[in-house]
């Protein structure tokens, strides 16, 4: 499958709610505007009180439009199923700690990100910027985010989904259930670009692959050779081969492929799909069978590394923790450990960065030894950089090709169109 096969987005005919969501082209902004940008998050239920609604909003978010009988009937279904589930989640909510340190993680994003972007040298004088969390199914809630931003004035907005690869489960349904709420009135209707997904950026990739070598560090020394990779994703309630629409499952593949280019043809790795509370069926193949295979393979040493988290996440934690765990050394795995999520890592929130700033900036192509210069410590060197700029002899970018590398700083503001890499700056169809 082709690049561009792998990171298609699915047509407006099949996104949730029948949305025209929304568009992908960067907006321009400038002095007296105020940004708002959107951490859209899977969330927890702070509280023991607030798991039913999470699991009721899981189980009713649709996957079309829902009016009338239909949406009376679903909102029953799902009630029931929320109702059934609501004790073992509970006992499953007080085992990791309850979901108010999973959503600090996502909380640290948005404060770091807000400190990066008011940094940042390319964003327009007099563009104020804000970040504010919301999620579909938890705390804080959309509306509250909105109401938020109502307050502070804002007039523009980016929404940035915390999910690496787009799917219509994921990010399909948080863009849809933000322009369903647009419709409905019950959030002010701003200019809006919205950022589909992130996956196959340089900077998630190189991040996803330093938590990879720091969970491995955790092992014994004697079994690092060994230790074998256990990809996870979430098994969407999806067909693959009837939802052809949605890249999720391609974008997953997509992932593990550029994540094992780093690592090595060295180190066995493996791909399952964890269950989704859901009464649907999802991908495969499962746990079972694929610690079965590892197992087959004489693997003892596996790290698991949730590939489509970018922090810790509620409807998971104690499935890898706990039940995976108990499941691998029931049938032989000596080591078992789970890397840790992305979180504040520095090269995954410069991809965010340069994310947004893509988004309402469409001229943030700088080229890297002007960046340099503007952002430099020494301003006074005047060292010729061999290309007809200046450049101090310590400055790590003016060692360089230029041919090779056009990025600022930040190492993430404009990406080279290399082969089986799709330019940062490119508008999706």
């Amino acid at each position: 499958m082709s690049l561009k096969e792998t990171t298609s987005i699915p047509s407006p005919q099949v996104r949730p709610f029948g949305s025209r969501s929304f568009s992908a082209d960067p907006i321009n902004v400038g002095r007296g505007d105020k940004v708002g940008v959107v951490l859209l998050s899977p969330g927890a239920p702070e509280t023991e009180d607030e798991v039913f609604g999470y699991l009721h909003k899981h189980f009713m978010l649709p996957s079309g439009p829902q009016r009338g009988f239909r949406f009376w009937i679903s909102n029953l279904k799902s009630r029931v199923k929320a109702r059934l589930a609501i004790e073992r989640v509970l006992t499953e909510y007080r085992a990791i700690g309850g979901g108010h340190s999973i959503n600090r993680f996502n909380r640290e994003q948005a404060a770091d990100l807000k400190r990066r972007l008011k940094a940042s040298v390319v964003i327009p004088d007099g563009v104020q910027i804000g970040t504010y969390l919301a999620s579909p199914f938890g705390s804080p809630s959309m509306l509250d985010a909105a109401q938020q931003m109502l307050k502070d004035g804002i007039t523009h907005v980016v929404l940035l989904p915390l999910f690496p690869q787009f799917a219509m489960d994921t990010t399909g349904r948080a863009l849809a259930y933000w322009e369903k709420m647009v419709s409905e009135t019950k959030i002010a209707g701003l200019p809006t670009v919205a950022i589909w997904e992130f996956a196959i950026r340089e900077s998630f990739i190189e991040a996803m692959n330093e938590r990879i070598e720091q969970a491995v560090q955790r092992f014994p020394r004697s079994a690092r050779p060994e230790v074998a990779i256990l990809f996870t994703a979430t098994g969407k309630g999806l067909n693959p081969i009837d939802d052809k629409g949605d890249p999720y499952c391609c974008l997953v593949h997509h992932s593990v492929e550029q994540l094992m280019a780093l690592q090595g043809k060295d180190r066995a790795h493996f791909l399952s799909f964890v269950p989704q509370r859901s009464w649907r069926n999802g991908v495969g193949p499962s746990q079972k069978d694929t610690i079965d295979a590892m197992v087959a393979s004489g693997h003892r040493a596996v790290v698991v590394v949730p590939v489509d988290h970018v922090s810790e996440q509620f409807d998971s934690a104690y499935f890898l923790e706990v039940d995976l765990r108990k499941l691998a050394e029931a049938k032989g795995i000596h080591h078992y450990h789970v890397a840790s999520g992305l979180n504040c890592h520095p090269l995954f929130m410069e991809g965010l960065t340069d994310l947004v700033i893509e988004s309402i900036v469409p001229s943030s192509r700088v080229s890297e030894t002007d960046a340099c210069l503007q952002t430099c410590p020494r301003p006074s060197s005047n060292a010729s950089d061999g290309r007809g700029g200046r450049a101090c002899s310590l400055c790590p970018y003016a060692e360089k090709n230029v041919e090779d590398s056009v990025e600022r700083p930040s190492r993430r503001h404009v990406h080279a169109a290399t082969p089986g890499r799709r330019p940062a700056a490119q508008k999706k169809p």
